[in-house]
């Protein structure tokens, strides 16, 4: 990648979003499918339109998953990493989900740690 590809606008990563695609949360899916699973991450994506400003998005086999705020800045540097763009376009990035007691409001909340496949 040259200087000036940063800052063109190009596709990178393969996986489409079909219109079937809905937005999940990490909450739903940790109670559907517990902490044990691992999702496959196709894509990233940073929402421009959301409600409550820019907010990760990730594109799995099935959903399009909303992360929480805090991982935006991760995000977006993961979407500027070759090796990360090339993992996700060979199937070989994921996630799996957490959840974890917040000190400041007393609620469970959701987040993920990275995984290799």
């Amino acid at each position: 990648m040259g200087i000036a590809d940063k800052y063109n606008k190009v596709k990178l990563f393969n996986f489409s979003i079909p219109e079937s695609y809905n937005y999940i949360s990490l909450e739903e899916l940790f109670k559907q499918n517990g902490k044990d699973k691992i999702y496959t991450v196709l894509a990233l994506y940073i929402n421009k339109k959301s409600r409550f400003g820019d907010a990760p998005i990730i594109a799995t086999d099935e959903h399009l998953v909303n992360l929480p705020s805090h991982l935006l800045d991760t995000v977006m540097q993961m979407m500027s990493d070759e090796e990360v763009i090339d993992a996700c376009n060979n199937k070989k990035f994921g996630f799996q989900i957490y959840d974890y007691q917040s000190k400041q409001d007393n609620k469970t909340h959701y987040s993920v740690n990275w995984v290799d496949m």
